[in-house]
């Protein structure tokens, strides 16, 4: 029994042995599995840490990059909102000018009308006023002639201030005004004027004229009135004697003036050939004198019509110019920098530098 007993004591450590070893040798299988997984594991984990230092590496570039980006698109955005700003303020001054261009063209409108409307006005009084004057006496018609011969004397003798220019009193016989022409102390011609504001022309006048010319001794002789020949208009020869309104009476001085002067040059340099002065005087009486004179009065009076009219046009214009300048940098730009200012605004860089060098208002970045 006790053999049979240990046989079987034997047999049981036997088998247990057996289980024991077969599951160590299983273990030690498992083990070395384990430790083949944690040499993996250890190997990718020194992996992910590369990768994870890696990825930082890449992630702090990437935030750089996005700093650098977003400065970028700051720049970007400011520069933009410093065009739109500038674009806006050129559209507010383009605006402004529109609006005060409609504006100024409606006042015109408006003033020409009114103009148009006092011109005629003042026709109708002038028509009037001449009609009473014309129904007034003798003896204010009188007062008239002769203030308006001193007051052509006196132009005369501002234009021309070498010539001697006397007035022929009241009650007295001749022409109302003579003009001797001097070149300094010489006496080269006279020519007689008669000053007439009347409203119909007289036909006795020009022969009248004439004979005080004759027994004068002078050059010419200048009818100036208000009322002229229909076949005249401005100014024009009437038999012996000229005739002109008193806008045309200046230019037909200095013509006449200028004649006499080149005949008394012409006279004098050639004193000793008598019949040239007789060639000159056929050449004033029967000669091409006159329509020489009349295209030169012509292209005088034209001349001074079209600088008469450019002084006026460039006038005007440089007015409106510098109403309009005026109106811009007071209600345009000085007005949206005060706006700005009054919102709290900041006025950019690329605007600021925009504006006028001498406006008065002090702006802080």
């Amino acid at each position: 029994m006790r053999q049979a007993i240990d046989n079987e004591v034997r047999a049981g450590y036997a088998r247990d042995f057996d289980k024991q070893r077969a599951r160590s040798e299983d273990l030690q299988g498992q083990l070395k599995e384990r430790e083949t997984e944690v040499k993996a594991l250890r190997a990718e984990e020194a992996t992910l840490r590369r990768e994870r230092r890696k990825l930082q590496d890449q992630k702090e570039d990437l935030e750089r990059e996005k700093e650098r980006m977003r400065d970028d698109i700051r720049k970007q955005e400011r520069e933009e909102a410093d065009q739109r700003s500038k674009e806006r303020s050129v559209e507010e001054l383009r605006r402004a000018e529109s609006e005060y261009q409609d504006k100024l063209r409606r006042t015109k409108e408006e003033h020409d009308t009114r103009e148009r409307q006092l011109e005629e006005q003042l026709k109708r009084v002038n028509a009037q006023l001449e009609e009473a004057q014309r129904k007034s006496g003798t003896g204010a018609r009188q007062q008239e002639g002769v203030a308006r011969q001193d007051l052509f004397a006196e132009e005369l003798r501002g234009r021309f201030p070498d010539d001697l220019i006397t007035v022929t009193g009241v009650g007295k016989r001749g022409p109302d005004v003579t003009q001797v022409v001097r070149i300094g102390h010489l006496d080269c011609g006279v020519i007689l004027w008669e000053c007439k504001r009347t409203a119909a022309w007289n036909a006795e006048w020009p022969r009248k004229l004439a004979t005080e010319v004759r027994d004068a001794g002078a050059r010419f002789g200048v009818i100036v009135s208000e009322a002229l020949p229909t076949a005249i208009d401005g100014s024009g020869q009437i038999g012996d004697v000229w005739a002109c309104d008193y806008e045309h009476a200046w230019h037909l001085a200095a013509g006449l003036r200028q004649a006499i002067i080149a005949v008394y040059r012409h006279v004098a340099a050639n004193a000793a050939r008598a019949e040239t002065a007789e060639k000159v005087y056929d050449y004033f009486a029967t000669g091409g004198f006159e329509a020489r004179y009349k295209a030169m009065e012509e292209a005088i009076d034209r001349l001074a019509g079209e600088l008469d009219q450019d002084q006026r046009t460039s006038q005007q214009r440089w007015k409106r110019l510098e109403k309009i300048t005026a109106e811009i940098r007071e209600q345009g730009l000085e007005g949206i920098v005060l706006d700005i200012i009054g919102v709290g605004g900041e006025i950019p860089p690329a605007a600021r530098a925009e504006l006028p060098g001498d406006t008065p208002l002090e702006l802080s970045a």
